[in-house]
């Protein structure tokens, strides 16, 4: 049984591939010059130093250009691993994204900045082509994080002193071993907030190339675990997707009496259905082409391209009337830019116009070459926040560049390119990214977009084709998404965290952030104002990831909460009528015993109020337990050696708002990560709100709209935030809203307004809601902040 690809010629980067693993993985050799010391720890480091932890390779600008700033002036040898990370990243691309030619090109413009010039030798240049798989648009639009996942990878790999065990293909438990350490590598922290982004593609290609035999090279393994013709050959229950695929792939071998691809024509339509979700959208955009319609959409936008690029010409060239032919692109009555957010733009044109023409100058001059970081550094910034989100931001970059190519930088909408990547199955941009990350995704789906049509004989010449055909489907696109996501629903019980998501509201992507914190530390902790469902969700967590109920342990800490209580101690007790005592284990002990005795199931130990307790006096051991997992330590009262097993996770609860409690130690916060649950923040952000919609209640939006300007008015005091789980309540209405709001909002308002009682009126419902919704007529709703749809 093999999952290797079998296209011609693919030899040759499975030989490649086998090479890098020898040379960078099994030691510390080089790839380009054996016998030169390339993938050491030494030069890994530097690497990581000059590149994922410089914040200026996360900034705006060409990925090349600043990379070969962060490495000016490194020794030879990083400039030479930087260029053989950039082929072990290539490896992977099929030749329909990248040819090997262009591959080639990039490592060679990398190697060539170093004082000492290295070639790729010319057997691994066979490697470059024709690669294993098609990545998707997200990793050719941010290849970048990609690269920076083999760094780290490879740094990790050697710090943990890894090595013929996890890569033995004779040994049938080497592969999963290695897929725990691909998948458990929570990616490095950098500047732009890039672990929002998974570097998931090449965590699929790592494995793959590492155990072609065991892993798919395939993006959408779920899909392929989801279907329903499928399901008849997962005998052994697991939620490890690629385990899943596996006993898949081994079924249908045996059934088919061959091997074969998953690709292949009878197999995909097993996996996809009767036909690839993009088959209906370029059929679409074929017919939408052969009317015209596409070139009839086209000139409207050119013409609004052509008023933006006069002022746009203006503003760099010292015209006069630059404010006017701003105010003419603008105001146009396409509204290809929001009427609201036009006017947001002239009227800080109005008051500072000099300083205004400088950022549109900013903006404008370099936006040929990259839209990433614009937002931040011109004149976008002075817009963000007053009804004016990261969505709007993106329409609003996207208009402003349609006056440098309206051809490369067409419109953007959110909602149009949301619903397009449910449509498509194309991923998602991730729920807090930025302006610049949400335009540079539309234009990864649009790039993705082209492929798809051309590989089936229809030609969309450039991104503004691509968005027309959108724009010109969005309804049917709409109704792809709704029913696509209603279909995922129906057949994809195999992924908790995704069910879990749909359940509690959250972000599925953040349900995968707290269970990758989970993975690498072991502990963690919500932490915020009451109110914002941290008990809730870690239990519900907890249950839909534990095995049974039995492995879900819930204690609660209080003042006079002790060691004796929580891990050992002598209880008092009553044999035969005397009285004594006997040595009781407390839950800790009890949950970790449990876990021990199933090492195969995850455990899960809740610490509600963590800080309620005096730490230092509960914890005992377990301050050294909870960082070395696989130590031992005797009790202090059994005096027998004790360990928490890898299995059990602890997930701790704590309140910010008491400030006499709020404060940890800083040894207990270092043995644990930390995930902040705020109203205003993503991922609690808009709850009550959803929560409304999807109970039928959208009548009560006011409700949400009170509670966000209550918080508003409290922004000196974050800790002092009303969540949603005050009104989160079965049979919700309004008179219940107003009795949650007066006898359990208002106290708990006027105890952290104490002293200033003249306040407490603001704080009213019936003040709030009138307020609330005098700001939504004059156009600042919530709503506003997203999109500009």
């Amino acid at each position: 049984m093999s999952s290797r690809s079998a296209v011609e010629g693919v030899e040759n980067v499975y030989g490649a591939a086998d090479l890098w693993i020898d040379r960078a993985l099994r030691s510390d050799d080089s790839l380009f010059t054996p016998g030169e010391a390339i993938w050491s720890s030494r030069w890994l480091g530097e690497a990581r130093e000059r590149f994922l932890d410089n914040p200026e390779a996360w900034k705006g600008g060409d990925f090349f250009g600043k990379l070969e700033r962060v490495l000016a002036d490194s020794p030879p040898e990083v400039y030479q691993l930087m260029g053989e990370a950039l082929y072990a990243a290539y490896l992977i691309v099929w030749k329909g994204v990248r040819g090997r030619r262009r591959k080639v090109e990039r490592i060679n413009q990398v190697l060539g900045w170093s004082p000492e010039r290295v070639e790729i030798p010319s057997d691994l240049r066979r490697g470059m082509t024709p690669g294993v798989m098609n990545p998707g648009g997200f990793w050719t639009a941010n290849f970048g994080i990609h690269i920076a996942f083999v760094v780290e990878f490879a740094e990790l790999w050697k710090a943990r002193g890894l090595g013929e065990d996890l890569l033995d293909r004779n040994n049938p438990e080497a592969p999963w071993a290695f897929n725990r350490f691909a998948f458990g590598l929570k990616p490095q922290k950098m500047a732009r907030g890039y672990t929002n982004f998974s570097p998931f593609a090449q965590r699929i290609a790592l494995q793959h190339l590492a155990h072609p035999d065991s892993f798919e090279a395939i993006i959408w393994r779920e899909r392929i675990a989801a279907a329903p013709a499928f399901q008849r050959f997962v005998t052994r229950e697991t939620r490890n997707v690629d385990r899943q695929v596996h006993q898949i792939r081994a079924g249908l071998e045996a059934e088919l009496g061959r091997d074969f691809d998953f690709y292949d024509e009878d197999i995909l339509t097993m996996w996809e259905g009767d036909s690839d979700p993009w088959d209906e959208i370029v059929k679409s955009a074929k017919a939408n082409r052969d009317s015209g319609r596409i070139d009839k959409e086209n000139e409207w936008k050119k013409a609004v391209g052509e008023k933006m690029a006069k002022a746009r010409e203006f503003v760099l060239n010292g015209g006069d009337n630059w404010r006017d032919a701003l105010a003419e692109a603008l105001e146009d009555k396409t509204n290809l830019i929001n009427w609201r957010y036009a006017d947001s733009i002239l009227d800080k044109v109005a008051q500072n116009p000099a300083a205004m023409k400088d950022k549109l100058a900013a903006f404008w001059t370099n936006g040929a070459s990259s839209v990433s970081g614009r937002v931040d550094a011109t004149a976008l910034a002075v817009l963000k926040g007053k009804g004016i989100g990261d969505g709007a931001l993106a329409q609003i970059a996207a208009g402003l560049l349609m006056g440098v190519d309206v051809y490369n930088y067409p419109p953007y909408r959110f909602n149009l390119f949301r619903n397009a990547c449910k449509a498509t199955g194309y991923v998602e941009p991730s729920p807090n990214a930025d302006a610049s990350e949400l335009y540079n995704h539309a234009l990864g789906f649009l790039d993705t977009f082209i492929q798809e049509a051309a590989a089936r004989g229809v030609t969309l010449n450039h991104r503004l084709d691509a968005q027309s055909a959108l724009w010109l489907s969005a309804g049917e696109i709409r109704a792809r998404a709704a029913r696509g996501a209603a279909a995922v629903q129906a057949i994809h019980p195999i992924n908790p965290l995704q069910s879990l998501a749909d359940d509690l509201l959250l972000p599925v992507e953040f349900l995968r952030e707290v269970d990758d914190l989970l993975a690498e530390k072991k502990q963690v902790i919500f932490q915020g104002p009451p109110g914002t469902g941290k008990t809730y969700v870690a239990l519900k967590f907890a249950e839909r990831l534990a095995d049974d109920a039995g492995a879900v342990t819930l204690v609660q800490f209080h003042p006079s909460y002790a060691y004796e209580d929580f891990v050992q101690g002598f209880r008092p007790t009553l044999r035969d009528g005397q009285a004594g005592f006997e040595l009781r284990d407390g839950p800790l002990v009890q949950a970790a015993e449990r876990a021990r005795a199933n090492p195969n199931a995850r455990h899960f130990l809740i610490i509600d109020e963590i800080n309620r307790g005096n730490l230092a006096k509960v914890f005992g051991e377990l301050y050294f337990l909870l960082e070395y997992r696989d130590a031992n330590v005797n009790l202090q009262y059994s005096n027998k050696p004790f360990s928490l097993p890898p299995n059990l996770h602890v997930i701790g609860t704590m309140n910010t708002a008491d400030s006499s409690i709020a404060r940890l130690d800083l040894a207990l916060r270092r043995r644990f990560y930390f995930e902040e649950f705020h109203p205003d923040k993503y991922p609690v952000k808009g709850l009550l709100r959803r929560w409304l919609e999807r109970n039928g209640l959208g009548g009560m939006g006011w409700l949400a709209d009170a509670a966000d300007l209550a918080n508003y008015k409290l922004r000196d005091d974050p800790h002092a935030a009303i969540g949603p789980s005050w009104f989160m309540t079965r049979g919700l209405d309004e008179t219940k809203a107003r009795r949650a709001w007066e006898r359990g909002v208002l106290p708990y308002i006027e105890e952290r307004l104490f002293g200033e009682p003249s306040r407490l009126a603001e704080f009213s419902l019936d003040n709030l809601r009138q307020a609330a919704e005098r700001l939504a007529s004059a156009g600042a709703g919530a709503d506003a902040a997203n999109d500009g749809d």
